[in-house]
């Protein structure tokens, strides 16, 4: 097989004995296929090393392959490999998501806690408001009702002296006048 060239491979050529100097490249997917680079801790990436290590199978490619079982276990060798390094991903994935929606969810808790925590006291203050205010409107009705009070008490006093004096003045001028000009008083 030539290389930088896409041939078709064939039964016959799985059944050729590989040579000992040139053995395949190991062309395994890495253990963790959707890993975040630099947002794993060295813990962490110590045990998937010693899980990838303990897990693998012994690789094949130092077997002749000498019949068409030996490639079929080789290919369930694989694809159990394949498999088990999916199932890995999957189970990393599941825990990131899970640790995600975790802290989403004491985010989220936060931010419902703080909006409440406004909300109280926001109407802490508007309870205030509303106390000072109705207290403002009550001061000012009774001092109204007050004032209102006072006025028609000193209207009242000023209208029956007034009238009184007036009417004690007008007798007083009318007499005056009746002496003046000499008219009785009948």
């Amino acid at each position: 097989m030539k290389k930088g060239k896409k041939t078709k491979l064939r039964v016959a050529d799985f059944l050729k004995t590989p040579s000992p100097v040139a053995s395949p490249p190991n062309d395994s997917p890495k253990p963790a296929i959707f890993s975040r680079s630099g947002a794993t801790t060295s813990k962490a990436a110590a045990k998937r090393a010693a899980v990838d290590l303990t897990s693998a199978s012994p690789p094949l490619s130092h077997r002749h392959l000498s019949s068409i079982a030996d490639l079929k276990t080789m290919a369930s060798s694989g694809v159990d490999d394949l498999r088990r390094q999916i199932d890995r991903s999957h189970s990393e994935i599941l825990k990131d998501l899970e640790a995600s929606q975790s802290r989403l969810h004491k985010r989220f808790k936060m931010q419902t806690q703080a909006c409440q925590q406004v909300m109280d006291e926001a109407e802490k203050e508007y309870k205030k408001f509303s106390e000072r205010i109705t207290e403002s409107r009550e001061a000012m009705k009774a001092s109204y009702d007050e004032f209102m009070a006072e006025a028609q008490a000193s209207a009242s006093r000023a209208c029956k002296t007034s009238i009184m004096e007036l009417s004690q003045s007008f007798e007083k001028a009318i007499d005056s006048l009746r002496k003046r000009y000499g008219i009785s008083s009948n």
